[in-house]
């Protein structure tokens, strides 16, 4: 082989080098991506936590512009009007009852039956007055010493009020605790009442005195009615 024979072929074998791949690095080449993964999913490890912190962000931020937006909520609306009695005055001086006295309850005391009475009076200046007296059953009138307790009778002055006057019972007192009786004018036709927690009371009227209507009323011991409402509207019933 000649000098140049020689060098031709040496340099076709260093072409030769430079064209056929190199396996074995390509092979690592091959290995390395396979285990890296690929641009989305490395994108996707942070981008969901990332969506999931602004999610909970914007619902706080949302919260708390509602709240600073919107009034707090009012209490409900109780029903009817307050219910104002003057404190009752035990045999008061100078008071005349006035007509026939109205049958409210029967009662037990420590010793016999009682009956609770609704009465029309007038003080010693001629101001209406309603009293409650409690009087052994059967009897109708009688004098101080026949009467039940040391509170009977009890009376109240009668105000312009649609409720006019009343008296809760209690022990010991002319109406038993329980019990309670109200004078209302002549235009209530239906009355209802209502403790402070919004319960209501059974009521039904009893009679009149005068021109005024007589209700008694079933309360509960210690909650007194608070407040009234008189001649409620009715639900009318639908028609075809």
């Amino acid at each position: 082989m000649t000098d140049l024979e020689r060098k031709l072929a040496e340099t076709l074998r260093a072409q030769a080098g430079e064209v056929t791949p190199n396996l074995e690095v390509a092979w690592a080449e091959q290995q390395r991506r396979q285990q890296r993964p690929p641009r989305r999913r490395r994108a996707a490890v942070w981008v969901a936590p990332l969506a999931a912190v602004l999610v909970v962000l914007t619902s706080a931020l949302l919260a708390t512009k509602l709240n600073v937006s919107q009034p707090p909520p009012q209490p409900a609306k109780q029903p009817g009007q307050e219910l104002l009695l003057p404190k009752p005055l035990t045999s008061p001086p100078g008071v005349t009852l006035v007509g026939e006295p109205k049958a409210l309850t029967d009662f037990a005391g420590q010793i016999g039956a009682w009956t609770s009475y609704a009465s029309d009076a007038a003080d010693g200046s001629g101001k209406r007055m309603f009293c409650v007296e409690a009087l052994p059953k059967g009897a109708i009138h009688g004098g101080p010493e026949s009467n039940f307790g040391v509170e009977s009778p009890s009376c109240v002055p009668v105000s312009s009020s649609p409720v006019s006057a009343g008296y809760v019972g209690k022990d010991g007192g002319p109406l038993p605790e329980g019990k309670a009786v109200f004078l209302a004018d002549p235009t209530v036709r239906m009355l209802r009442l209502y403790d402070a927690d919004g319960n209501l009371s059974s009521v039904k009227e009893v009679g009149t005195l005068g021109y005024d209507h007589l209700f008694l009323a079933d309360v509960q011991p210690g909650s007194p009615p608070v407040r009234f409402e008189v001649n409620p509207v009715q639900a009318q019933p639908a028609t075809r």
